[in-house]
């Protein structure tokens, strides 16, 4: 999965720059000052050059600190060293002029020039630095909150795509849910069909965010279609053709599912983990293993898949990856064993309560850094299936 853009990345390169224009103005006010403290007898090439420095370090001193964030110091410190430095340097190169001891009228008047223009230098160096930042902040505000408004509103649509499950088709049970790590997140779980014929299915688009977000709606809005014409035997190759041409290059989907015709159970997967079967009468969990590429990698392919057989109060369950990657402090993933032990305590339960206590034991044991989903599914009746 992709890492998440830094957010300087984000903001446009014009409110970037006149931000850091600025910063320059508003500490450009300190050579002033020092110059009025100085009464202004510093030389005139030193005079200008502690403006350049006074403004430009506060400037890398900025982009440090929104770059790195907390490894700014790696940067700030030795920028502050070399600050010091050569605002010593200069000062020992370049020494202000000796305080007279009697002033005459044409040195008082010069002195006067020279204060005045300080103190309106300062006054346009607020005035700028202040509007530069009044300027950075509306357009990066009206920005922010168009952007809050359009997530909002793919996040209401993400709800409506991908809204839990909890149902009942003939002798089966479903339940399932999709948590995205933001607003948006490329995972789905779907159910579609009757109680004679369904598909039940889970997909995961690399990455998270509102890209992987529009390719998981082409995903149900093809599945849908496919299986509404009747194309359900080659879901997995239909689907591969219908996205390839569709998604960024760098993108794929992995893909799993279980269908069901009336007579028999179906199940396949693209480059998804394996599903675990549950058996209510041995309490043991077995995967379900049928090899695959993803989704979206070769323009077209054939998928395999295969039958299986479940029994009365089997459960199946279909899940992405983030569930089995989640971290510890240590760096340890939750992996496979640990959650088939927790299928395995729990899978006699009803199915709201054992997805309950999957997300609940994977969020005990790592931060939430991606999309995570989970669809069970429980075979009612009476004997063998198959």
């Amino acid at each position: 999965m992709s890492p998440r853009e830094p957010f300087w990345r984000t903001v446009p390169r014009k409110s970037l720059i006149i931000f850091l224009v600025g910063v320059f103005f508003i500490f450009v006010i300190i050579g002033f000052v020092n110059d009025i403290t100085d009464m202004g007898r510093q030389p005139t090439l030193r005079f200008v050059l502690n403006l350049l420095i006074s403004g430009v370090f506060p400037v890398f001193y900025a982009i440090s600190g929104t770059v790195l964030r907390k490894q700014f110091w790696k940067a700030v410190v030795p920028l502050f060293v070399v600050h010091l430095v050569l605002i010593n340097v200069l000062a020992n190169l370049l020494p202000s002029s000796p305080t007279p001891a009697q002033m005459s009228a044409a040195d008082i008047a010069q002195l006067h020039s020279r204060l005045s223009l300080d103190g309106f230098a300062i006054v346009v160096a607020v005035f700028v630095g202040y509007t530069c930042f009044l300027y950075a902040s509306i357009t990066e505000g009206r920005r922010y909150f168009r952007v809050h408004a359009e997530m909002e509103l793919a996040a209401e649509i993400h709800h409506v795509l991908v809204p839990p499950i909890e149902t009942s088709l003939g002798n089966f049970q479903f339940y399932g849910q999709s948590l995205p790590s933001g607003e948006v997140g490329g995972d789905l779980i779907d159910l579609t069909g009757s109680q004679d014929r369904w598909v039940a299915y889970v997909e995961d688009v690399t990455g998270h965010g509102v890209a992987p977000g529009v390719v998981m709606a082409m995903v149900k809005s093809a599945a849908r279609m496919l299986l509404s014409s009747g194309g359900g035997g080659e879901l997995q190759a239909r689907l591969n053709e219908v996205l390839y041409p569709l998604k960024k290059p760098d993108m794929f989907v992995t893909f799993c599912f279980i269908a069901w015709n009336g007579e028999r159970l179906q199940f396949g997967h693209a480059g998804h983990p394996a599903m675990l079967h549950f058996s209510a009468r041995t309490k043991e969990v077995a995967q379900l293993d049928c090899t695959n590429l993803p989704l979206g990698i070769l323009p077209e392919g054939e998928f395999a898949t295969s039958e299986l057989r479940a029994e009365n109060g089997d459960v199946l369950v279909l899940y992405t990856d983030r569930l089995l990657e989640t971290m510890n402090a240590a760096g340890e993933e939750f992996g496979i064993d640990a959650f088939q032990a927790e299928l395995r305590k729990h899978g006699s339960e009803p199915l709201d309560v054992i997805c309950r206590s999957l997300q609940e034991t994977v969020a005990r044991y790592g931060v939430q850094f991606d999309d995570q989903s989970l669809l069970l599914i429980r075979q009612l009746r009476e004997g063998s299936v198959g």
